[in-house]
């Protein structure tokens, strides 16, 4: 029997199916309770499985270089400096991280390959290798990075600073290991550059010639005084 040999008074109308909106929130939501099921389930003893959870980390970091890339096209052209501020951090990390895969070669090889996963140690590591140090060099001591006029900060350190500051409290056994002046520079990277800058204009500056008038310690050992 056909289709067209139904009698159209018996079969109900069939009703109009609604599209479901879901708010991104929700969805978030949603897609944190998946993963960490599937930690629970590969906790429960499956451990063949722990390699594809690893790989998830990969896989977001991905897709969301691809949600930067829709934003940054039309119709919506956010800017860097947008984007940056909703991942908090500045516009030359996020534009190295997700931009140009050359610009992206810039940074620490630590923080490209472990993506989400890099852990506070790794963070402490890089921000002590890279760090400028007084007195402040023309290239960055652990990439090479030629600092530009006005920064003292390759685009690892600039990248490093703002995620190590947010995850400090994860393991403050590591973050010790930071000296002092790097970790006013993670609490306040521009008053440190400042500090650091006066400290090397303050070598610089000639020594102060001796007032003549004054006896000097020589002249009073040789009775002069």
């Amino acid at each position: 029997m056909s289709a067209r040999s139904v009698k159209p008074g018996l079969t109900g109308k069939r009703a109009k199916r609604v599209k479901r909106t879901v708010e991104n929130a929700a969805f978030d939501a949603f897609a944190r309770r998946i993963l960490r099921a599937y930690a629970r389930r590969v906790a429960a003893g499956d451990i063949e499985a722990l390699a594809g959870l690893a790989m998830l980390s990969s896989e977001v970091d991905t897709v969301v270089r691809e949600a930067v890339r829709g934003l940054r096209a039309m119709p919506y052209r956010y800017s860097w400096d947008e984007i940056g501020s909703r991942l908090g951090v500045s516009r030359q990390a996020v534009q190295m991280r997700y931009g140009d895969k050359t610009d992206r070669s810039m940074l620490d090889r630590r923080l490209t390959e472990s993506a989400l996963t890099v852990t506070v140690s790794t963070l402490v590591d890089v921000l002590a290798e890279h760090y400028p140090g007084s007195p402040i060099p023309s290239v960055c001591p652990g990439c090479g990075y030629r600092y530009p006029d006005g920064s003292a900060e390759c685009p690892s350190l600039t990248t490093v600073r703002p995620l190590l500051f947010s995850r400090r409290a994860e393991d403050q056994h590591a973050v010790s290991r930071l000296t002092g002046d790097q970790l006013a520079y993670l609490r306040d990277p521009k008053k440190a550059l400042r500090a650091r800058r006066a400290v090397q204009q303050a070598a610089t500056l000639p020594a102060p010639v001796p007032d003549r008038d004054v006896p000097t310690l020589f002249d009073l050992v040789n009775g002069k005084g």
